[in-house]
Order: C-alpha cells, then sequence, then structure tokens
C-alpha cells in the first residue's frame, strides 16, 4: 500500500528478527539452568536410590533385574540429557556471537531451536521414570489435571 518506505520495512524487519532472537536466547538460557540446576542433579540422586536399591536387593538374595533395568535406563536418558545439554551450551555462545539480526535469528531457529528440541527428549523421558515427589517441576500431567 507504500505506506512504508523501504528503510521503515527494514528497520521493522530487523526489529522481529532481534524480538525472535532474544526470545530464543531467555528460553535457551532458561532451559540451560533448569537442566543444570534442577534435573540433571534429580537424575543423579534418584539413579544413587537406583543403585542403593540394587545393592540392597542383590545383597538380599533376591533378583535385582528389574532394579538394574531401571537404573541402566535413568543412567542412559542421563548421559544422553548431559550430552545434548553440553551441545545446548556451545550452540547458545555461538548465536550470541552473532552480530547480524537477520543471520541471528536464523541461527537460533536451526540450530539453537535443535538442540533445545535435543535436550527436552531425553529430559521428558527420565520425567516418566524418577519419583513424582523428586521431580522439581510441575509434570505434565501436574498441569493437564491438578491445576
Amino acid at each position: 500500500f507504500k505506506i512504508f518506505t523501504r528503510a521503515e520495512l527494514g528497520s521493522r524487519e530487523d526489529i522481529l528478527y532481534e524480538t525472535y532472537a532474544k526470545t530464543l536466547n531467555i528460553e535457551a538460557l532458561t532451559m540451560i539452568h533448569m537442566a543444570s540446576r534442577q534435573l540433571l542433579p534429580v537424575c543423579i540422586s534418584y539413579s544413587k536410590k537406583l543403585a542403593d536399591a540394587v545393592i540392597a536387593v542383590t545383597e538380599a538374595g533376591a533378583d535385582a533385574s528389574v532394579q538394574e533395568e531401571l537404573l541402566n535406563e535413568v543412567s542412559r536418558e542421563l548421559k544422553s540429557a548431559k550430552l545434548a545439554l553440553e551441545a545446548l551450551k556451545i550452540d547458545e555462545e555461538k548465536a550470541g556471537k552473532i552480530t547480524d539480526a537477520r543471520e541471528q535469528a536464523f541461527f537460533y531457529k536451526d540450530v539453537v531451536k535443535t538442540a533445545m528440541d535435543e535436550l527436552r527428549a531425553p529430559v521428558d523421558e527420565v520425567e516418566m521414570m524418577v519419583d513424582k515427589k523428586a521431580w522439581p517441576v510441575p509434570s505434565y500431567a501436574d498441569l493437564m489435571f491438578e491445576v
């Protein structure tokens, strides 16, 4: 409709790219913080409880295969989450160094968002295994049925 000049349209475009990048930046940093300070420590504590249970059941002379299997599953997901967390930290740092608004927004969309999804997958899996009382944030079920 020829309401805006080319410069005004360019400014609006830059603002949208910057807003998108800043929003994903906040979400990625929040995810890093939550995973580092809340979720992974809970998984480590839970895996220690399972290891203690395996030892106790074995010493009692009973079959501890179920406890061992659960311990192995939690440990596998914990390892995946730790690797994904480290990758997300690296990608987030790279994104922060990009100065072009469009390039940064697309980096967040293509790289950082993917890294966030890769961290979320093992955390979602382990959430289903860890004792509800130990999980530090509301579960999906809590949000859907108890709010």
